[in-house]
């Protein structure tokens, strides 16, 4: 059947692969057309697959030829920290001296709202220029900060989850950049409010990790959760063997570090815990049990020395 769709319809031909199914077997979720057209109306997409069939299909859009080109979906980055954009790549031995020397001072500069509109604005264009087009991003402690994240990924259409930092302990994060809980709760509350499910924006309730988080905090988060099942949560675990020490130390009274984030009411569908490098298997079955998600960054394991993830492990607990 011939479909007159008028010529503000695209017909984009090029190499294309997407992936149209989930399933346990990566091999049987994808799609591949070595002649592929793609057909786009304003933001839609109207259909995929062998061109000459969605030339058929769509005889009356305009043909933009991407022949020798691959065609992808836009990629998802499910880890990144918004206000480290220009600290990139600087060097600090492992996790808590880089925190200290390089996150914490740039993170600071982040108080000053105009910076971070337009570090925001840098930071989505980095995104889309490397094929990024959906991120769960984290901000800085300050609310504005996730503000200007959430204004500057509307305003290219883009999917973006994020929320503002907490933390709030005194020995592991400097004063400049400590909230409290109920300042955390509060300013998640109004962002919620304001961002979470509007148009392509998403609300994420984000403890930096156990460490630069009191007690108070992690239970008023873990409230503020229950509260709202639908929202995300992001967080850090077992990144580090200094880290998973510290949380040791600190919470005595339960086996993991995930057991302390399990007993605050933070693991659950829709929590994304960063890095997961030392994990017991006790860890790796509760995260299966809670529908919880891990999020891994090799490049920046091997860059701080943390280790490497067990992708092995984390395939068999389709995690």
């Amino acid at each position: 059947m011939n479909i007159s769709v008028g010529n503000d319809v695209r017909l984009y031909r090029a190499q294309i692969v997407h992936f149209p199914k989930q399933t346990q077997d990566p091999s049987e979720d994808y799609a591949y057309f070595a002649d592929g057209g793609l057909v786009v109306k304003g933001a839609r997409i109207l259909g995929v697959g062998e061109f000459q069939s969605m030339l058929a299909e769509f005889a009356d859009a305009t043909v933009i030829d991407y022949s020798g080109k691959l065609l992808v979906p836009g990629l998802i980055d499910s880890h990144v920290h918004f206000p480290q954009t220009e600290m990139i790549a600087s060097y600090g031995e492992q996790l808590m001296t880089w925190l200290q020397n390089y996150t914490f001072p740039t993170e600071a500069k982040f108080a000053d709202a105009e910076y971070c509109s337009l570090m925001a604005e840098l930071f989505i264009k980095q995104l889309l220029k490397n094929g990024t087009t959906t991120a769960l991003a984290y901000a800085t402690v300050h609310a504005h900060s996730a503000d200007a994240l959430f204004s500057a990924a509307s305003a290219k259409n883009m999917a973006i989850i994020t929320g503002k930092t907490c933390m709030d302990h005194p020995d592991e994060c400097p004063l400049a950049l400590r909230d409290s809980a109920k300042s955390a709760a509060d300013e998640c509350n109004l962002l919620i409010e304001k961002w979470h499910n509007k148009e392509r924006n998403r609300y994420a309730i984000t403890p930096r990790f156990v460490p630069t988080s009191t007690d108070k905090q992690l239970a008023a988060l873990g409230e503020l959760a229950n509260a709202h099942p639908d929202v995300f949560i992001q967080t850090h675990l077992s990144e580090n063997k200094t880290e998973i020490q510290i949380v040791a130390e600190r919470f005595p009274q339960h086996a993991t570090y995930l057991d302390v984030y399990d007993h605050y009411g933070l693991v659950r569908p829709r929590a994304v815990f960063g890095h997961c490098v030392h994990l017991p298997e006790s860890s790796w079955l509760k995260l299966q049990d809670k529908g919880a998600t891990i999020a891994f960054c090799p490049s920046s394991n091997l860059f701080l020395g943390s280790g490497l993830f067990d992708l092995a492990t984390s395939q068999q607990h389709n995690i």
